[in-house]
């Protein structure tokens, strides 16, 4: 455990080090075994890890020394990551490669119930990997949510594009009711919107556990707008009687609300 927690750490400073300028004599840090604590750097950031030739050698390193000694490369730190979790989560690809090719788990879940391609929902050339590693594109953390709800979450239109591809349920609703619709709609993405309503033709009426279609989750007036145009109900209230203009004022999304109502009116 003593041995995981440290590789961890230097696994962690790497992947964020902003530069090993700060470091004196850096390529004396070949192993964990001759870190100095004092001497690891104490503002990093996430991108000189892609940027600096250096680093994956340097993390390979430790991991093979880390490996050399029996210990498992699917360890877990205390929320239940792996060394493979860590590294798609901030979308590097190099390392998520290398630890797949030494066998780490893709299957392996979290305290949350995320798996590797949950965590790199926004990161489709990951995605990918995972994917041709035989990933299951359906499974859903403890929230009820898959790798797709995440990616519509995020907007990436790319990852949403490839999972489908690869047999992503699209009715598949998150322990609320929440559609993947939902999620684009909430997060504002209207190119992605337009592509789930559009392209594969998603049920624009459908409704979460509260008796509420995706206008309810609208922030702006061009969406709102958008399933307004292709007649989404906007006018039935949700299951404690409150109408979309309702919830959306009630959310603090004032412009969007006053929008919706005046259509109202005008019916």
């Amino acid at each position: 455990m003593k041995k995981y927690l440290i590789l961890m750490l230097i696994i962690c400073k790497c992947l964020m080090a902003n530069s090993f300028d700060n470091i004196e004599d850096a390529s004396s840090y070949e192993t964990y075994e001759n870190i100095e604590y004092s001497n690891i750097p104490k503002k990093p950031t996430i991108f000189d890890c892609i940027t600096h030739d250096n680093k994956l050698p340097y993390i390979i390193s430790s991991i093979d020394r880390y490996l050399e000694n029996d210990n498992d490369i699917n360890s877990t730190n205390k929320n239940g990551n792996t060394l493979l979790m860590e590294a798609v989560s901030i979308g590097y690809y190099d390392l998520a490669d290398y630890l797949i090719d030494k066998n780490a788990d893709i299957t392996i879940t979290n305290n949350k119930g995320e798996n590797a391609l949950i965590l790199s929902a926004n990161y489709p050339y990951i995605l990918n990997l995972l994917i041709n590693n035989n990933a299951n594109v359906n499974i859903a953390d403890n929230n009820g949510k898959t790798a797709l709800h995440y990616a519509c979450e995020y907007g990436d239109l790319y990852s949403v594009k490839l999972l489908i591809k690869s047999g992503a349920d699209i009715s598949k609703r998150d322990i609320l009711g929440k559609t993947i619709l939902m999620y684009a709609v909430e997060n504002e993405h209207l190119d992605l919107i337009k592509y789930l309503v559009e392209e594969l033709k998603v049920d624009i009426n459908e409704k979460d556990d509260w008796g509420q279609n995706a206008v309810f989750y609208a922030t702006k007036i061009d969406i709102a707008r958008y399933l307004i145009y292709n007649n989404i109900n906007y006018t039935e209230p949700n299951s404690i009687g409150l109408r979309a203009y309702e919830v959306m004022k009630y959310n603090g999304y004032i412009n969007v609300s006053t929008y919706v109502q005046k259509l109202e009116k005008r019916r």
